[in-house]
C-alpha cells in the first residue's frame, strides 16, 4: 500500500511538472517576441544615426534585454566580429541553432529571425529602415498571436498536467 502511495506521488508530480513545463514556454514566448523587437528598435536606431559596424550595433542594441535575447544577439555580434566572412544571415542562423531551446520560438518566429538576417547590411539606410520596419511589423503580429496562444494555452496545460496525472494515478487504484 505505501508503494502505491509514494508512485502516485511521482505520477503527480512527474504530470503536473510536465504541464507546467509546457505552459512555461507559451509563457516565455510573447516576453521574448518582445525583447527581440526592443532589440530590432534599437539597432534601426543605430543604423539610421550612427556609423559603427554590424557586429557593435547588435552588440549595443541587446543591452537591457532579458538574458536569453542578449545571449543570442551577443552571439551573432561575436560570430560576425570574429569572421569576416560570414554573412548576418549565417550568423543568426548560428546563433539560432545555439540558442534555440532558451528562447521558446516558434518555426516561424525563427522563419522571420532569418529574414531579418537576409538583407541586413546589404542596402543603402533608407532601403534598409523600410526592411527593419517590415520585421518590426511583422514581429509585433507575431507577438499578439503569442500573446492570445499564451492566454489560451498556458491555462490549459497547467490544468492538464495535474489532473491528467490525478486521473492516471485514480485509474492505476
Amino acid at each position: 500500500m505505501l508503494l502505491k502511495f509514494v508512485g502516485s506521488i511521482f505520477v503527480i508530480f512527474a504530470g503536473s511538472y510536465l504541464g507546467f513545463s509546457i505552459a512555461k514556454r507559451y509563457i516565455k514566448r510573447p516576453n521574448n517576441l518582445r525583447q527581440v523587437l526592443s532589440c530590432i528598435v534599437s539597432l534601426k536606431s543605430y543604423m539610421n544615426y550612427t556609423v559603427m559596424p554590424l557586429s557593435d550595433s547588435l552588440m549595443n542594441c541587446a543591452m537591457g534585454a532579458n538574458q536569453e535575447v542578449t545571449n543570442f544577439f551577443i552571439t551573432t555580434a561575436d560570430l560576425l566580429k570574429n569572421n569576416y566572412l560570414l554573412m548576418p544571415q549565417e550568423a543568426i542562423q548560428k546563433s539560432l541553432i545555439l540558442h534555440k531551446n532558451k528562447l521558446s520560438l516558434t518555426k516561424e518566429d525563427c522563419e522571420v529571425l532569418l529574414l531579418f538576417g537576409c538583407h541586413l547590411g546589404e542596402m543603402d539606410r533608407e532601403e534598409q529602415q523600410k526592411y527593419l520596419t517590415m520585421i518590426q511589423k511583422r514581429l509585433e503580429i507575431l507577438e499578439g498571436e503569442a500573446t492570445a496562444l499564451r492566454d489560451k494555452n498556458s491555462k490549459m496545460y497547467r490544468y492538464l498536467g495535474v489532473c491528467g496525472s490525478l486521473m492516471v494515478v485514480l485509474l492505476l487504484f
